[in-house]
Order: structure tokens, then C-alpha cells, then sequence
């Protein structure tokens, strides 16, 4: 009988050990972003704000850098089907990214492509706590039809930083679906042909906007591209 207790002591141990994330938490003293039992939160909370860390020390094209001014310039970013810049994106963000690939049915992955499974609980959570009546109402309507689009949702959101960064649901959102999403898959050992795709979509969307007839909108070089 005390050889089975020790066995499913060791067994029981062995599967919380398992689940824990393999990373080191830095961001648990900021505020939280809101309730959802449905995933980890923690995790999702580090997602969250090391995002907002890489966007102010990597978007903010001028200094001072600040979170609000990484917000402006990811904007085109979120819009586009673009990646980050993959080459600034720390070893940190990469565990985490490791740690939301392992939670279950929180992504659909075609091919090489991944986005945040709208079915998924956290989606719920996330039009639950939107700030934005109207933006909750058009995020609820395509959830729940199941005809969410990235650009679709994002069409009628004017560029606000601030609007942004004070919408805690909404930062989950861009976090998870127009950041981590798109470095799911990557293969960080081969930077020089992720560095490559992301100047020939750049170049491609260029290409689209000088077709429709927009050439007076002002483009603002980002990623990648931005020092070639």
C-alpha cells in the first residue's frame, strides 16, 4: 500500500511538473489584464506585456520610446498580413510563444500559417471584457458567426494608441493574434529568409496600395526593411 501512494505521489507530481511553464516570469508585478478561468491567465499576462515591451523598444522609431508610440507604428503592422521584425524578437518572447503553441486548441495551423482559434474560451473572454461597445458588438457578431477576419474586425478601429493600451481585451487580442500567431511556426534558426519574406510581402502590399489608386497615403517603412 506504500508503494502505491509513493507511485501516484511521483505520478501526480510528475504531471503538475509537466504542466508548469518552462519559463521565468517577469512581468507578474504589472497589473492584470482580466478574469478568464477557461486558460492561463499568468501566461497570457507575460504574452501580453512583453509584447507591449517589444513594440515600445522596437516601434517607437524615435525616441523617447513609450508603449503608446509602439502602438502607432505596429498599427500597420496588425492591419497587414506581414510578420514582426523577426530579427529584434528576444529569446524570451520565443519561450513564451513555445508555452502558448502547447495550450490546447488555442490555434488553427494551416500549413505553415497559424491564428487564434475564435471557438477557443479566451476568445469569449476577450469580447466579454472589450471596452469598445461598438468594436464588441462587430468582434461578437463575427465570432459567434464564425466568420472572423483579422481585417474584417480591424476595418472601422482608427489608429488610437492610447484607445489601445488602455483596452486590456483588446491588447490580448493583437498580442495573440497579429504577433504571436505569426511567429508560431517560424523557424528562428534561418533569420535571413524570414527577413526575405517580409520585405517581398511589404513589397506586394505596396504594389496593392499604388493599384488603388493610394499613392498620396503615406507609408511608413517598418520591420525588417526599414534599414535596407
Amino acid at each position: 500500500m506504500k508503494k502505491i501512494s509513493s507511485i501516484l505521489i511521483a505520478v501526480i507530481c510528475f504531471t503538475s511538473c509537466k504542466n508548469e511553464p518552462k519559463i521565468t516570469y517577469k512581468y507578474q508585478q504589472k497589473e492584470d489584464l482580466f478574469y478568464c478561468d477557461a486558460i492561463d491567465m499568468d501566461l497570457i499576462k507575460e504574452a501580453v506585456y512583453a509584447f507591449e515591451d517589444y513594440i515600445e523598444n522596437h516601434y517607437s522609431m524615435e525616441p523617447p520610446n513609450s508603449v503608446d508610440k509602439g502602438y502607432y507604428f505596429y498599427w500597420e503592422i496588425s492591419k497587414s498580413d506581414r510578420i514582426p521584425a523577426v530579427e529584434l524578437i528576444n529569446p524570451h518572447i520565443l519561450e513564451i510563444r513555445d508555452e502558448l503553441k502547447k495550450i490546447e486548441n488555442l490555434w488553427i495551423i494551416n500549413n505553415d500559417e497559424a491564428k487564434l482559434n475564435m471557438n477557443h474560451p479566451i476568445a469569449k473572454c476577450i469580447g466579454d471584457y472589450m471596452e469598445d461597445q461598438q468594436l464588441k458588438k462587430i468582434y461578437d457578431v463575427l465570432v459567434e458567426s464564425n466568420t472572423f477576419k483579422n481585417l474584417v474586425f480591424l476595418a472601422p478601429l482608427k489608429r488610437d494608441p492610447i484607445k489601445f493600451r488602455k483596452d486590456r481585451a483588446l491588447v490580448t487580442y493583437l498580442a495573440l493574434n497579429t504577433f504571436y500567431a505569426r511567429i508560431l511556426t517560424l523557424d528562428f534558426s534561418n533569420l535571413e529568409e524570414l527577413m526575405k519574406i517580409n520585405r517581398e510581402r511589404f513589397i506586394e502590399e505596396q504594389k496593392r496600395l499604388r493599384e488603388e489608386n493610394k499613392e498620396n497615403i503615406q507609408l511608413i517603412k517598418l520591420d525588417s526593411i526599414r534599414n535596407q
